[in-house]
């Protein structure tokens, strides 16, 4: 007799019913077990992608935070709008925080307290973020008091993440760990009752092996790895529809989250030495590794160069092409660092526009202007990019026992020196540039007192007709008659005044002197007054001089205002240059471009600035007698000056054969040592000057 699959199964099927009734408890109790054990699982995965969310609203509110009290502890400016979203911000992360937690039933030695914990620190942090926040916003003073606490809560609140992690990995290990113990044990009962069943039991054990142990093991070797600190292992079932497929996705958004956390900290960590927008040292990292070199080199014998780095021209850059462009610049200028430096060197954005860069080496200086060679050679490649790039250089050369922060300093100087000899070039510190600095800041010292030490005067030099040398009027130039050291030369002390603020009020005490000497002039006599570049930046500079005008019963139509063209290439204050002369000019008074053809876009500036007269620049003239180009720029200016109806006075007139030749050519006024010298006392202005032939060459400068 033939016995049938079917009846071979009956009869199997038969054979093993009792077997199955007991297996079916078994398998029960099983299946109870492991729903528990996934369920568990599930839990804890959820609740640990929940705090992998927390974990990334809580640094993105640190940053956020931290961004915005730094700048405030600046006196940087914070918008009411970026203040209000930080708030917000903070309320979120507080709401996302409080939200409650589902609990599963899992294992009792699981310590859900610690996730609660992490939630109450959570809610802490948020708190205490706001908290800050209004500090910053309304009492920027009081950041540094307020910090610590708010620094205390991150830390309290990362502690508790961290343990709450822990926690969760941990106990999602314990039950992939039990699950696999139990199911194992269950198998080998059904094994022992399946040998009655071999056939049928033999398949089911295969298909439980490949379809359920084998998975399970997996999942718990990857669970090994990772408390070891390995996670590439595949993750296999992921594509499961079932508990263990939810498992491993539950295992694989662990590694994820692990692996997101530690991008994230080596992010922070190289945040915290390296600057944002071009990828280089910052500051901290660059002081460091200074005083690191410098410690080095005294056991070494090598030589620490620092080169100090200023983009030219900044500003102008980010006023043509905005804050893009000057980002653009900026990444262009790292790059073009880094290309020229050795491996070993060190190129760092210490901010803003500045950069430098820390070069050891046994053969310096050598070394040092080789690299600066390689820089400039870089950029003049550059030059007819869009955005050109041009970099003044300061270096400075360590001496055994020098601190970091003093060769910093000496690098400072140098590029000071750099910027002062025309910007795009280099300079290396020496014991000059020190006394140099140490006159400047003594001058800067003084110079406060100059005005209310009676130190400062005013004296006139004459403007005369080119025709007739008839005086038509007098500048008023500034001097410095010092209490030791005598007299200062303008073009030392008024650099000084510019760069200290004190133009303003020296500016404002050569208005009011000049017309009140001007006061007692005949009616038809004027007065050129120079204006310094940042007089402009009040804004009411117009007023002012329109006011002292009326006082000292000056008519503003005697007034010759003049600027250079540094003045109009203020780039962000070109606009109140351009309403001040506006102003000016509406009450009567002359508007004057003096040194005319040594700026850079002279013909640009008469277009948009309606000067009513130019003055030729001395150096013109005084070589225009043996220097042909020369001769052809005085004419050309003269030419130009006609063509717009524009008043030419040539500065720096010192022979006849200069003022011939003037005359000649059509110039309209003239100015110099052959008309007169500058005198404290007018004597004789309405009368023509006699023109001496034996008067020594000397210049006269503001």
């Amino acid at each position: 007799m033939r016995l049938t699959i079917s009846t071979r199964v009956s009869i199997a099927c038969a054979a093993v019913i009792v077997l199955a009734l007991v297996l079916l408890a078994i398998g029960l109790t099983v299946s109870d077990k492991i729903h528990d054990a996934d369920a568990s699982i599930a839990s804890m995965s959820e609740a640990l992608r929940i705090e992998d969310q927390h974990d990334q609203a809580q640094r993105r509110l640190r940053l956020d935070v931290g961004d915005a009290t730094r700048e405030a502890e600046r006196g940087i400016a914070i918008s009411v709008a970026r203040w209000e979203q930080l708030s917000k911000q903070a309320d979120a992360f507080e709401r996302l925080a409080s939200r409650p937690l589902k609990l599963m039933r899992t294992d009792r030695s699981f310590r859900w307290d610690q996730i609660k914990e992490a939630r109450r620190a959570s809610i802490d942090f948020a708190r205490i973020s706001k908290a800050l926040i209004r500090v910053a916003r309304q009492e920027p003073g009081l950041i540094k008091r307020t910090m610590p606490r708010f620094v205390l809560s991150l830390k309290h609140l990362e502690a508790s993440r961290s343990e709450a992690r822990e926690t969760l990995v941990l106990g999602i290990w314990r039950a992939a760990e039990k699950n696999r113990l139990e199911s194992r044990r269950s198998i080998v009962e059904v094994l022992i009752g399946g040998l009655i069943t071999v056939a049928i039991i033999f398949g089911m054990a295969i298909w439980l092996r490949r379809n359920l142990l084998l998975p399970i093991t997996g999942l718990a070797a990857r669970l090994g790895e990772f408390r070891m600190g390995l996670g590439d292992g595949q993750i296999d079932g992921l594509d499961r529809k079932d508990e263990l497929g939810d498992l491993a996705r539950g295992l694989f958004e662990y590694r994820g989250a692990v692996e997101s956390r530690r991008t994230a900290e080596r992010r922070v960590e190289f945040l915290a030495h390296h600057d944002m927008l071009t990828g280089l040292a910052n500051r901290l990292l660059f002081e460091s590794r200074l005083a690191h070199e410098l410690s080095r080199s005294e056991r070494t014998g090598d030589v620490v160069a620092v080169l100090a780095i200023d983009l030219d021209d900044f500003k102008a850059i980010n006023d043509r092409h905005g804050h893009a462009g000057g980002d653009q610049a900026l990444k262009r200028a790292a790059h073009l660092l880094s290309s020229c430096v050795r491996q070993d060197d060190l190129v760092a954005r210490i901010g803003g526009d500045e950069f430098a860069i820390i070069q050891v080496a046994h053969a310096q200086p050598n070394a040092a202007e080789m690299l600066i060679s390689r820089i400039f050679k870089e950029v003049r490649e550059l030059a007819s990019e869009d955005i050109p790039i041009r970099m003044s250089i300061g270096a400075a050369l360590s001496e055994p026992g020098q601190a970091g922060e003093s060769l910093h300093e000496l690098a400072d100087l140098a590029l000071y020196r750099a910027k002062a000899d025309g910007r795009n070039t280099a300079r290396f510190f020496n014991k000059h540039l020190k006394e140099e600095e140490s006159l400047r800041l003594m001058l800067a010292r003084d110079l406060e007192q100059a005005i209310s030490g009676d130190q400062l005067r005013l004296v006139f030099q004459p403007i005369a007709d080119a025709g007739s040398l008839r005086i038509v009027g007098y500048e008023a130039l500034l001097r410095w008659k010092h209490p030791t050291l005598g007299d200062i030369a303008p073009d030392l002390f008024i650099p000084v005044a510019e760069s200290t603020g004190i133009i303003t009020s020296v500016g404002s005490w050569v208005i009011s002197r000049a017309l009140a000497a001007a006061s007692s002039w005949p009616p038809h006599m004027v007065v050129a007054i120079n204006l310094s570049p940042l007089q402009f930046r009040s804004g009411d500079l117009a007023d002012e001089i329109i006011e002292a005008a009326r006082r000292w019963n000056v008519a503003p139509c005697r007034l010759e205002l003049e600027v250079t063209e540094s003045a109009t290439l203020l780039g962000f204050q070109r606009d109140n240059v351009l309403v001040a002369l506006e102003s000016l000019k509406n009450h009567g008074a002359k508007a004057v471009m003096d040194d005319f053809g040594t700026g850079h876009s002279s013909l640009s500036n008469l277009k948009d600035f309606a000067f009513d007269k130019i003055k030729i620049d001395r150096s013109f003239v005084a070589s225009m007698l043996t220097h042909a180009p020369s001769v052809s720029i005085v004419k050309a200016i003269i030419g130009l000056g006609k063509s717009l109806g524009l008043t030419i006075l040539a500065e720096g007139v010192e022979t006849e054969e200069q003022l011939a030749d003037l005359r000649a050519w059509g110039c309209n006024q003239v100015q110099g040592y052959l008309i007169g010298k500058p005198a404290e006392t007018i004597i004789g202005s309405s009368l023509a000057m006699p023109v001496s032939s034996n008067i020594n060459s000397f210049t006269d400068t503001l």
